[in-house]
């Protein structure tokens, strides 16, 4: 194998092992959470909490209007119970009367719209309840054979960082280091040829330098590109 051969395997080893990297990653973050079911989580928490919210008032509008109503039936009792015989005191009894039969229609009507947002958040509390439950069943369906993939994925990228391994271990420490200069730059460090232009920046190679690369003469660098030119 050619020196600039070589290097082309080490690149090739080393951009597999970059995408294994990052499916890896992309794996190991959706075993750890999923945003998706994060968001389905609070939008059902705060539909819990205005539920909740909701179904406290309209308690408290009902306990309003069941207090008119008792304080109603006090005053009909005493206006009609012929207890109280003085005229003055009987109208002012008449006119609290109706203020309070207003008052109670109020509350009742209150109340009423109160309890049907109570059974509209309950609506739609259950609505994001199910669509908690359906991606949390969706999640776990998906998770053994994401957590089968990462294990397939860690075991290939151990055997080919051992490959690689004992790849640089036969190219001159020289050229690893052109090739890291390089890589640090442009991707790919090392490139062929395509006719008499460089595949990398698709400028015109020499007679001289094609040659060279065809027979593994050394290292040859596109001189526009800085690019390793392997056969």
């Amino acid at each position: 194998m050619s020196r600039a051969s070589a290097l082309l395997s080490l690149q090739q080893i080393d951009d597999r092992i970059a995408a294994i990297t990052s499916e890896i990653a992309t794996a190991e973050a959706s075993l750890r959470g999923d945003p998706e079911l994060g968001r389905l989580r609070r939008t059902e928490a705060a539909a819990q909490e205005e539920h909740r919210a909701l179904g406290t008032n309209a308690r408290l509008a009902e306990l309003e209007a069941a207090s008119l109503q008792s304080r109603i039936r006090e005053l009909d009792r005493r206006l009609y119970g012929g207890t109280v015989r003085n005229p003055a005191e009987l109208m002012e009894m008449q006119r609290e009367l109706e203020v309070m039969r207003v008052r109670l229609s109020t509350a009742e009507d209150d109340a009423l719209e109160r309890m049907e947002q109570v059974d509209q958040s309950l609506a739609s509390l259950q609505s994001a309840s199910a669509l908690v439950a359906a991606r949390e069943s969706q999640r776990n369906d998906s998770m053994e054979p994401l957590r089968e993939r990462l294990t397939t994925l860690t075991a290939e990228k151990e055997l080919l960082s051992a490959e690689r391994d004992a790849l640089r271990a036969d190219i001159d420490p020289g050229d690893l280091s052109l090739y890291a200069r390089i890589a640090a730059h442009r991707r790919p460090a090392v490139t062929g040829l395509a006719g008499e232009f460089c595949a990398g920046c698709h400028m015109p190679v020499s007679n001289e330098e094609r040659r060279a690369v065809r027979t593994g003469t050394g290292l040859t660098q596109c001189a526009n590109c800085d690019r390793i030119l392997a056969p």
